[in-house]
């Protein structure tokens, strides 16, 4: 079983740019304050002008210490019946804070004037230059937010988020390519966020006028990074092949399944490449292949693993059907009958790979199975644009030169022929090809283009016969076995 899990970005971002957004106000605000402090400086009289007004506090010509001692004592007064009331209709549980919560800050000036080294605040500086000069010759009216007058509540408020706010929960697919359906697709839910932002605006809002502050949490809906419906339009079947294993040996059928069994529950990922060779492992017998039939120097002939090629073969046709791109393929020596000529994906360890990528943004599933008749491929990834199908033409026939008769020096064939004059059969002549195969792709029914894919010469093969090399004995004649040969 295989799962393709796609994780949900459960950072809280929107409230990192809320958060973003209310440190530049402050910023601003600090700048603001600074400013008058900084320009008053700079002011023979140290004073602050008339409609200097901070939190509602009228500080129109008080020095700069008086001012701070007047704001840090109406600030612990309001501190003395604070109260911060918040509500949650959904859950309908309330939040209450009150002086013995929070702190008052007393040292909101140093804190001030530290922060205008940001760079932030000196860009507020730069451009209030001129907000700052008329500032200073008619003063001006300012609020300094809630939480940074009492400090400790942001931490409270925080708790209070992480406790209601839910993070979305994104849809995971299990794939089991064994299964009937073999898909299994989680529901997605979404999350929720309080709207800080909002929250925050409407405490300070209250804050101006009144120390008993009441408010409801707002919430945003976030939504998962994967729902199920994208996870459905990623699992829809866009390919299938199969060739036929009924008329093959015990072993060469056995080695066909087991090597397409590797590929079951098999996942290529967005921009993965796929080595044919690599995944089904060496040929041997440690690794569970059998002797069968296999082509070697244009014969056929015993080997260990023979019936993979055909496995190779019937993944290459499924994955052409997906409009998968190919990075490595080879014909066989001589054509095979389970597909048509130019569609063949013969491998070899270390010598021939059937290699290729996903170049799509999608995962490609790949299911593999069989029955005594037949072996089958089904692709499975998010429905492309185009459909495909695949043509075979043959381009010439290359006749052959006939049978080539082999001495049995080495009495490999004794059993069958002996002396000079029998003949027994290994092979019949066979005529080569010259063969093309092309991707054609559709839009609905109509073909949009037809792409020259393969273009492969099967070279003609000479039948083999086998002669004894004995001298007939005076008086006997050679056996005759019903082979004639072939000539040119």
């Amino acid at each position: 079983m295989k799962k393709t899990m796609v994780a949900t970005k459960t950072s809280k971002q929107k409230t990192n740019k809320v958060l973003a957004v209310l440190t530049l106000c402050t910023l601003a605000i600090t700048a603001i304050i600074i400013g008058q402090f900084l320009i008053l400086d700079k002011n023979t009289n140290k004073t602050l002008h008339n409609g200097t007004v901070i939190n509602g506090l009228n500080l129109s010509g008080m020095s700069k210490d008086e001012a701070k001692v007047v704001l840090l004592s109406n600030f612990q007064e309001k501190a003395e019946d604070f109260e911060l009331s918040i509500k949650d209709r959904e859950s309908d549980k309330t939040w209450t804070f009150d002086k013995n919560d929070l702190k008052v800050n007393s040292d909101i000036h140093t804190i001030l004037e530290a922060s205008q080294d940001e760079n932030e605040l000196k860009n507020n500086l730069d451009n209030d230059l001129d907000f700052l000069s008329q500032f200073n010759k008619k003063g001006g009216s300012i609020n300094v937010s809630f939480n940074y007058i009492f400090t400790g509540l942001d931490e409270k408020i925080e708790k209070i988020l992480d406790e209601v706010e839910k993070d979305p929960i994104s849809s995971v697919i299990t794939f089991m390519p064994d299964s009937q359906n073999p898909f299994e697709i989680s529901d997605s839910e979404n999350g929720k966020r309080v709207n800080k932002q909002k929250l925050y605006r409407d405490i300070n809002e209250q804050f101006l006028t009144s120390n008993k502050i009441n408010v409801t949490l707002d919430y945003i809906e976030e939504v998962p990074t994967t729902t199920k419906e994208y996870n459905i339009s990623l699992t829809q079947k866009i390919a299938t092949f199969s060739t036929k294993v009924a008329d093959s040996t015990g072993g060469r059928k056995h080695n066909v399944k087991l090597a397409l069994s590797k590929f079951n529950g098999f996942v290529v990922a967005p921009k993965q490449s796929v080595s044919f060779n690599e995944i089904i492992g060496e040929h041997t017998t440690q690794n569970g292949y059998k002797p069968a039939t296999i082509i070697y120097n244009g014969e056929f002939t015993e080997g260990i693993g023979g019936g993979i090629c055909q496995a190779s073969t019937t993944l290459y046709n499924a994955l052409l059907l997906s409009g998968v791109q190919i990075d490595e393929v080879h014909k066989h020596t001589l054509p095979v009958k389970y597909v048509p000529l130019g569609l063949d994906a013969m491998v070899a360890e270390y010598t021939a790979d059937l290699k290729f990528t996903n170049t799509s943004d999608y995962p490609i599933y790949i299911k593999t199975y069989s029955d005594k008749n037949s072996v089958s491929v089904d692709i499975f990834s998010h429905t492309p644009d185009y459909t495909y199908k695949t043509r075979s033409e043959t381009i010439e026939t290359l006749k052959s030169t006939g049978d080539k008769v082999i001495l049995d020096t080495d009495k490999k064939y004794t059993s069958k022929v002996l002396f000079k004059g029998e003949y027994f059969r290994v092979s019949y002549p066979k005529d080569g090809y010259v063969a093309k195969a092309y991707l054609q792709r559709y839009m609905g029914d109509k073909m949009i283009d037809e792409t020259l894919i393969r273009h492969e010469i099967y070279s003609p093969q000479r039948g083999v016969v086998i002669e004894g090399c004995e001298d007939l004995p005076a008086g006997i004649e050679p056996i005759d076995s019903g082979v004639r040969i072939v000539y040119e």
